[in-house]
């Protein structure tokens, strides 16, 4: 019962206060340490860049992995009671619900405000968190990336979390947390691109379920919201091989489908048929279609922990 107090908790610490403050948050700490680990990087050589980065990423997870483990081993044997509301304190970092919905109402109400002329300002903070450059978005273009980023967090920032929690506790949240962290950072092609190969493989190999389950999520919320299920489902198995990522496709298409739009990025890929026009309405759909499937999984994974 201990480990169903601990994921209700996480949960509602998400949900009522949402991010805890950079200076309290982990997933910060980590950043640091890998920055730190990061500045002693081969430059040259591709093939100790790859050891050296190798090695970078073996020793964040296993420090996030073992960190944990021994602080909540420690406190469950001192009092069960001091160890459920750490471990909710501690599980709550290694995930993110309720901002990714908050982000994307929040662009669309300052594109509602801003309805017949350029992006306002005030948007690229929040443009921060979608893969796309500032100074070429239309309109359209920053509705689709803000979908694109809220169909493809859903499982990096929740599903994949607690899938892993699932499976190895919160010592396994946070290694997970730790391999998307590492991907994000050095997982990119450049200059030093076989320093992040071996995050970037590992990320995709730790997403290779939880992004197919995300779609499958997707699809079901679809069918009780009554959104296009069937158009998700189909958009799904078509269109998720078109991005370079063998996981990203997955949830953007199958919310391409239940949302009946095409989410486009340029140059690289189109995913789902134009049966809609792309409006701000489409963010409010995105957020209940993402919410509801969310929630889903938050109700799957409380119940496995508790059987």
């Amino acid at each position: 019962m201990e480990t169903v107090y601990i994921i209700v908790l996480a949960i509602a610490l998400d949900l009522v206060l949402g991010e805890y403050p950079a200076p309290l948050h982990p997933v910060v700490w980590l950043g640091k340490f890998i920055s730190f680990l990061d500045r002693f990087s081969p430059s040259r050589n591709p093939k100790t860049q790859f050891i050296y980065g190798a090695f970078l990423s073996i020793l964040t997870v296993s420090i996030s992995f073992t960190a944990v483990f021994f602080i909540l081993g420690y406190l469950k044997d001192f009092n069960t009671l001091i160890y459920v509301f750490a471990g909710g304190l501690i599980l709550k970092p290694a995930f993110c619900l309720r901002e990714q919905w908050a982000i994307a109402l929040k662009i669309k109400k300052l594109l509602e405000k801003n309805s017949s002329g350029a992006p306002p300002k005030e948007l690229e903070t929040l443009l921060g968190t979608v893969p796309h450059d500032k100074e070429s978005l239309s309109r359209e273009d920053i509705i689709s990336a803000s979908i694109r980023s809220i169909s493809e967090n859903a499982s990096d920032f929740f599903v994949a979390p607690l899938f892993y929690f699932i499976l190895l506790g919160i010592p396994g949240a946070f290694a997970y947390r730790a391999i998307n962290t590492l991907d994000s950072m050095i997982g990119f092609h450049g200059k030093y691109e076989y320093r992040g190969k071996f995050a970037a493989r590992l990320d995709d190999v730790a997403n290779f379920i939880p992004a197919r389950l995300t779609a499958l999520l997707f699809i079901t919320g679809a069918f009780i919201i009554h959104q296009n299920h069937k158009q998700a489902l189909r958009s799904a198995i078509s269109d998720h091989a078109k991005t370079t990522s063998p996981n990203a496709g997955w949830p953007m298409a199958a919310m391409a489908g239940a949302l009946d739009v095409s989410l486009k990025k340029a140059r690289c890929y189109t995913m789902g048929k134009s049966l809609r026009p792309l409006s701000t309405l489409c963010l409010s759909r995105a957020a209940r279609l993402y919410k509801t499937s969310m929630f889903i999984w938050a109700g799957i994974c409380i119940a496995i922990v508790w059987i």
